[in-house]
């Protein structure tokens, strides 16, 4: 599988499978950061994941670009308990079929 594709099984969990990220190859130790929390290992993450796509009630990929391994989206979306729409910007580092680094970027 190619970058996007993979890049779009993650996006899949969150929009379809309320952050049920078993079905996307994520790298053991995956290392992620956020404005509101980082991990580094994919377990951490997925359970994060799981508790918080209970909450998501829209998820849009508005744009996407891809560099070799990097994929860069913009999304539009919406959670619980957070009113109105949030846009952010995602960066996923994806190397030997594996999402091995993620860097969430909102204001």
């Amino acid at each position: 599988m190619d970058a996007v594709t993979i890049a779009n099984l993650y996006y899949d969990a969150w929009r379809l499978h309320a952050g049920d990220m078993s079905g996307v190859p994520l790298a053991e130790d995956l290392v992620f950061t956020g404005p509101v929390a980082s991990f580094e290992d994919a377990e951490g993450y997925r359970a994060m994941a799981r508790q918080a796509g209970a909450g998501v009630r829209s998820f849009t990929v508005r744009h996407q670009f891809a560099v070799g391994d990097l994929v860069c989206s913009v999304i539009d979306w919406e959670m619980d308990p957070v009113a109105g729409m949030m846009t952010s910007a995602e960066v996923l580092e994806i190397r030997d079929g594996k999402i091995e680094r993620g860097e969430l970027i909102y204001d």
